[in-house]
């Protein structure tokens, strides 16, 4: 499953906020399939593309229930009438889409790759650190909870150089999303909880 939204707020809000989030994209994208949510964070792509195709089925089934029920002659025939408009340039938008985007990302109409697969992938294959901290540090825990160790020994690895460089990346909001616990030394932990607690005074 891929329960856990991208945004980690930690807690009984980060359930909240997943809760909410999956239920109010999968509202909005049965209902208007906007083509950005076929993105691994939102629905992806398979279920994108499923919902897409069930809409297409769907309305034409919906319409003849309504008819064979007594339904107004009327609405029927304007409901016939809208959806031989607007189902053949619906499908005619998404191929003309499709056909026309770069190769590599016709994929993901039909990808399973879920939030979490994402930003481990994106860890894992990443060759620069701000790219690794942003998709651990700026996403859920739980999308990247099975590579923990990975990443602490990233920081591991990584704390002193980091240090003495200083890259942008790592600013006070990006250091205090890291656990101290990770730190290699003892004495470099010890600093950092001493600067940690002079930023919060």
């Amino acid at each position: 499953g891929d329960f856990w939204y991208w945004i980690p707020a930690g807690g009984s809000l980060e359930i909240l906020i997943s809760l909410v989030a999956r239920i109010l994209i999968k509202v909005v994208t049965d209902f208007t399939s906007v083509i950005q949510f076929r993105h691994p964070t939102e629905v992806g792509g398979a279920y994108w593309m499923f919902g897409v195709l069930l809409t297409m089925v769907s309305l034409p089934a919906a319409i003849e229930i309504f008819e064979r029920q007594g339904g107004s002659e009327v609405a029927t025939n304007l409901s016939w009438k809208l959806l031989n408009i607007l189902l053949p340039s619906t499908l005619l938008m998404v191929f003309i889409f499709a056909a026309t985007i770069e190769k590599d990302y016709r994929k993901t109409f039909w990808s399973r790759e879920r939030g979490k697969d994402l930003t481990m992938k994106t860890f894992r294959v990443s060759q620069e650190d701000v790219h690794k901290a942003y998709f651990i540090f700026k996403r859920s825990k739980h999308h990247w909870k099975s590579i923990e160790e990975e990443v602490r020994g990233w920081v591991d690895a990584n704390w002193s150089k980091w240090e003495e460089e200083k890259p942008k990346w790592l600013d006070e909001n990006m250091k205090a999303k890291i656990p101290v616990e990770w730190i290699q030394t003892k004495e470099a932990r010890n600093e950092e909880k001493e600067r940690r607690k002079s930023v919060r005074k």
